[in-house]
């Protein structure tokens, strides 16, 4: 038995779906015949978007017959064969679209043909990019006063750590690793994709508007992002105290820079494609409900 992850969320766990028998058997054959699409779990594309297709064995066997790790990825963009990893990834992707419809998850319609774009458009690296000039000071300008931390990425990125995490505990600044959700700690969760549905869940949480301010007692106040990939997932940045802003895609290192690995001096204007939708900014008190 296989257990196959789409790498592509941020905010959400990633979906995933388990591939047995002759499919499965069928599938490391051919892997196992193009070699070079492999590549370890840690490898290629680690911005917003489609990241590849993670391949973990659930036996000690499955893959020992074919010569192959224990956990892999295709189509992540590192690989001596993107193209014919992308052919192999496409049934996967498909597969893992139409298991999680089964099992009632909220994708959204045509969910598997999003994906299926998205892997696509990775080789191209298809980002806007950031405009010169744009200050974080014009995000952080305003009445109210907010705390900045140091950019402090091995917190996050320590390997008991990193994949339970996402981008809003780092926003947050609170590791609860519960890959924690929007409006799950007040019981409000979001129930839509959307920046109205998204920021309704983090508010009720305890997050305010910017310009809504927080007293003293509320310390430390950060300043956060917010944008949305309309319909698919969400994610959340921070200012740091060193003038450019932090974030922590999914289940991915945590970083200062965006999909064309430049500095995020703005996260309005920063190039985080397939997020289009920016949200707002807010402040996160210290009583946060977080979870």
């Amino acid at each position: 038995m296989l257990r196959i992850t789409v790498d592509v969320f941020s905010g959400r766990e990633n979906p995933y779906a388990y591939l047995e028998g002759d499919e499965a058997r069928e599938f490391l054959a051919q892997v196992s015949r193009q070699r070079s699409v492999v590549t370890s779990v840690a490898a290629g594309e680690q911005g917003l978007g489609f990241r590849g297709v993670i391949v973990e064995a659930m036996d000690d066997d499955t893959v020992e017959r074919y010569g192959l790790p224990s956990a892999f990825k295709i189509a992540g963009g590192a690989s001596a064969n993107e193209a014919k990893a992308q052919e192999l990834a496409e049934p996967l992707v498909q597969h893992v679209a139409k298991a999680g419809a089964r099992d009632g998850l909220v994708y959204a319609s045509g969910f598997d043909r999003q994906l299926l774009d998205l892997m696509r458009l990775l080789p191209a690296h298809a980002h806007h990019a950031a405009k010169d000039g744009d200050s974080a000071a014009a995000a952080a300008a305003g009445p109210c006063t907010i705390e900045l931390g140091a950019f402090n990425p091995g917190f996050w990125n320590d390997p008991n750590y990193i994949y339970r995490n996402n981008c809003y505990n780092y926003a947050s600044n609170k590791r609860t690793n519960t890959f924690a959700q929007p409006g799950r700690g007040s019981g409000q969760m979001y129930t839509s994709l959307t920046c109205a549905a998204v920021t309704n869940a983090a508010l009720s949480d305890g997050l305010h508007h910017r310009f809504d301010c927080f007293p003293d007692t509320e310390r430390p106040r950060w300043l956060v992002a917010l944008v949305v990939a309309p319909g698919f997932d969400y994610h959340w940045y921070r200012l740091q105290r060193e003038g450019f802003w932090g974030h922590k895609p999914g289940g991915t290192a945590a970083r200062n820079y965006d999909n064309n690995g430049v500095v995020i001096i703005n996260p309005e204007t920063c190039a985080r494609a397939p997020y289009t939708n920016f949200c707002g900014y807010f402040y996160v008190p210290a009583s946060q409900r977080i979870a």
